[in-house]
């Protein structure tokens, strides 16, 4: 940004004064001044009055609560200047009893610089690179998913003026009749949310503003909610669809879907695996939950092609020549290429690449697997407090006895 201030690395600037209390107050109007230039060079901002009332916004932001008061003065000087204009121009009195006052150009021109300066007509994103900048510990994915939510509802509050709980809740509801799903409404509604308690924690906005709170949200029915759920698929169309991949030609879509119904891992946890971690037994390190983080056995049914897929290996990955994108995710085109074929089968949005884990934990259940040692094949929580809490979890032994009992119907597919 250096170019938009001929090249300088600093500000300097001459306060004039040996009195400390004066040169405070000086440096006060400096600092404000050159945070402003900053943020026009941001932004682009080449309006004098918005430039003007943005600096004094940042001084109200910095200034200790002392000099809070004397910036609001000149905050209010600077009005009754923009107004007298008007005034002198139209020969009038200067007397505020005048209606004719309040059609000046001049007297909008004062309400919107007012309410810049002192926040009320701040942009409602002015500080969403800062909110995502303190997300520590967050994917950028998921942050970048905020952001883009808290833009999107941007669009319809482009000031944070126009952040009211009634007006939030019309939105809700519109939301709602525009055919959003509840879940998809709760989460635009929570990342707004926590993009508000920031504003509030650097003074934005006030601390008692609350325009999300207390907010009648659409619940899912219960019939919504089970239509949500990923449905597994029967044993037979886990073949159909394997089978179907190999038709095509996509060999390696095929070997990532056998061993997705011998792992049921996540498309993303088998296309980040490494040789490394597939020779012996598949070590899943790096799982969405907790749970998934585990050791699966290697079924007899995939040993041959991971065997295969390891030597043949450029890489370092199991699944080689796949492109990450900016987030480390080497699942994207694998992912598109499932949904097309899965599409392409007849099977709608509640089968998906995930639903091999419900399938094959069905298979293990409909083998008599004993439910703790399925959850830790899978990678499911356990429900029990000893189980889950205390237990280590299932010995690959143990793990691997209960894995052949699922046997997929491939004679039934004609071979």
């Amino acid at each position: 940004m250096r170019h938009a201030f001929g090249g300088k690395a600093r500000f300097t600037q001459s306060l004039g004064t040996e009195d400390y209390r004066e040169a405070k107050r000086r440096a006060g109007y400096w600092d404000a001044k050159w945070r402003g230039e900053i943020d026009q060079a941001r932004h682009g901002s080449s309006d004098p009055l918005e430039r003007d009332a943005r600096y004094f916004r940042e001084a109200l932001r910095h200034a200790p609560e002392e000099e809070r008061e004397l910036i609001l003065d000149q905050v209010d000087a600077r009005y009754q200047s923009i107004v007298e204009r008007g005034i002198r121009r139209e020969g009038l009195e200067a007397d505020w009893k005048d209606d004719r006052i309040y059609d000046l150009p001049e007297f909008e021109q004062a309400e919107r610089f007012a309410s810049i300066a002192v926040g009320t007509a701040l942009p409602f994103t002015e500080h969403l690179d800062d909110y995502g900048a303190s997300l520590h510990g967050k994917e950028q994915k998921t942050i970048d998913q905020r952001k883009a939510r808290i833009q999107k509802f941007a669009e319809d509050f482009p000031k944070v003026q126009d952040v009211t709980r009634k007006k939030v809740q019309k939105w809700v509801n519109d939301q709602a009749a525009e055919g959003r799903s509840p879940k998809t409404i709760q989460g635009y509604v929570s990342d707004v949310r926590s993009y508000w308690n920031y504003l509030i924690s650097i003074e934005a906005v006030p601390e008692e503003s609350a325009p999300f709170d207390k907010l009648s949200l659409p619940r899912a029915s219960s019939k919504g909610r089970a239509d949500d759920r990923r449905a597994p698929y029967t044993p037979k169309d886990a073949v159909r669809v394997y089978r179907a991949a190999l038709a095509e030609g996509d060999a390696l879509l095929a070997d990532l879907i056998l061993l997705g119904m011998h792992t049921g891992a996540r498309i993303e946890e088998l296309c980040s695996l490494k040789v490394e971690h597939a020779k012996d037994f598949i070590d899943i390190r790096d799982a969405k939950t907790g749970a998934g983080v585990r050791q699966v056995p290697i079924h007899p049914a995939v040993k041959d092609m991971l065997e295969r897929r390891r030597k043949e290996s450029s890489d370092g990955y199991v699944f080689s020549g796949l492109k990450a994108n900016k987030y480390g995710d080497r699942s994207n085109t694998m992912s598109a290429r499932f949904s097309r074929l899965k599409t392409d089968l007849g099977f709608g949005p509640s089968h998906v690449f995930h639903s091999f884990r419900n399938t094959l934990a069905t298979m293990m259940e409909n083998a008599g697997v004993l439910e703790g040692i399925a959850a830790d094949t899978v990678g499911h929580k356990k429900q029990t407090m000893t189980y889950g809490l205390y237990s280590g979890g299932a010995s690959l032994e143990v793990k691997q006895k209960a894995l052949e009992l699922v046997q997929y119907p491939w004679s039934a597919e004609g071979g």
